[in-house]
């Protein structure tokens, strides 16, 4: 099962924004453990990404190794710092790994849930630093799109329980998604990545 741990990972200086839809995630999850990796982070702490970061084109595509080593090594619940709280993640739990589907051609790394030593995300890990010179999307929703669907021991969740709304359509980013059943929490598409 998936252990009680939040993690998310960000630059030196965050916006208010960010820091209250985190505060959000922290609140609905009492008794929880709740992880920010943020800059300047110590190497020694990255046994096997740390001597790749100097690689990394982007500080996106550094967090995407770190949350794939935090997932790997202590298990838990990834939530990218643009993502907002709708609902208690705890239904979740019961499963092996999950993350979800943005749209029916892309399964991307913004929100991860997994076991630790999940043999998924060992994989997502391998694939990425081996495609660390192609850029911030192969080395990160790129692989979790190869990796992860047809899984036996990940769950693919619709669209809407993390992405309820498509990239580029930010006119829809007020919306009150928790009339959605289904919806834990909302991708806001910040583009950390550009």
């Amino acid at each position: 099962m998936i252990p009680r741990v939040l993690h998310r990972t960000v630059p030196a200086q965050t916006d208010v924004e960010v820091e209250a839809w985190w505060q959000g995630w922290v609140d609905l999850h009492p008794g929880w453990e709740c992880c920010t990796w943020r800059d300047p982070l110590d190497p020694a702490d990255f046994p096997l990404t740390s001597s790749w970061w100097d690689r990394c084109t982007s500080g996106a595509q550094m967090a995407g190794l770190i949350r794939l080593e935090v997932l790997l090594r202590y298990g838990g619940i990834y939530l990218d710092s643009d993502v907002a709280p709708v609902r208690a993640l705890g239904p979740l739990l019961w499963l092996l790994g999950f993350s979800a589907w943005e749209s029916r051609e892309v399964a991307p790394d913004a929100v991860l849930g997994a076991m630790a030593a999940h043999p998924a995300v060992a994989r997502c890990l391998e694939l990425a630093l081996e495609r660390l010179d192609q850029g911030a999307w192969h080395s990160g929703p790129g692989v979790t799109t190869e990796v992860l669907p047809g899984r036996h021991d990940w769950l693919l969740l619709p669209p809407e329980t993390f992405y309820p709304y498509p990239p580029g359509a930010t006119e829809r980013a007020g919306e009150d998604f928790s009339a959605l059943p289904w919806c834990f929490g909302v991708h806001h598409w910040r583009g950390s990545w550009l």
